[in-house]
């Protein structure tokens, strides 16, 4: 009887050992899996995405990759998130010369590359803050009509109040998302940077 008490007793022990590993493993697994993504955020770079690259000012037109793209303006919505960063964003005209209609996505076609070489990405609750906001602004994602034009405010983009001047970053990818050959940029200098009242 006591082997068989020693026995349930070295049995419940390994069944806890088993647990406390079990749950340490799934915390940090968790960990793991949250530091991972941390680490695909940080090394989101678009730098190099692209073989050609086209350089524009606001308001003038570019061409690339059967697409002309005009940054009419850049926008500042004159409020700040809790960390103090200005909501910006992007008045746009698109133009697509192909027969086919096709998607952009903040996420996927946009980004601001910062004089560091750093780069700012999409910020979602600058799209929250947008939707009830601005006038003429535009969700992420849209559509670009075929063999026709897309114009609207677009973004945007969380931006330390310190950061002046930035290169707009844009992907034109009427054919596949997944493909960038060309990204046209235009620079951007706090003058041109207009605040909305």
């Amino acid at each position: 009887m006591r082997k068989y008490k020693f026995t349930a007793l070295l049995l419940c022990a390994a069944m806890a050992v088993t647990a406390a590993v079990g749950c340490s493993d799934g915390n940090s697994s968790s960990r793991s899996m949250s530091v991972a993504s941390q680490a695909t955020t940080v090394n989101q770079n678009n730098e190099g995405r692209a073989d050609n690259e086209v350089s524009a000012a606001v308001a003038e037109k570019a061409s690339a990759n059967k697409t002309d793209f005009t940054l009419n303006r850049v926008i500042d919505a004159g409020t700040r998130n809790d960390k103090n960063e200005r909501f910006i964003y992007l008045d746009i005209t698109i133009d697509n010369s192909t027969n086919k209609e096709y998607e952009l996505s903040m996420l996927n076609n946009f980004y601001l590359l910062l004089s560091d070489g750093s780069e700012l990405h999409y910020h979602v609750g600058s799209q929250l803050y947008a939707t009830n906001n601005i006038d003429g602004y535009i969700p992420s994602p849209f559509t670009v009509p075929a063999s026709g034009r897309f114009s609207g405010i677009v973004g945007g983009f969380a931006v330390s109040a310190d950061i002046k001047d930035f290169k707009v970053c844009f992907f034109p990818t009427p054919d596949d998302p997944n493909k960038t050959p060309d990204v046209i940029k235009v620079d951007i200098k706090d003058s041109d940077i207009v605040t909305l009242k």
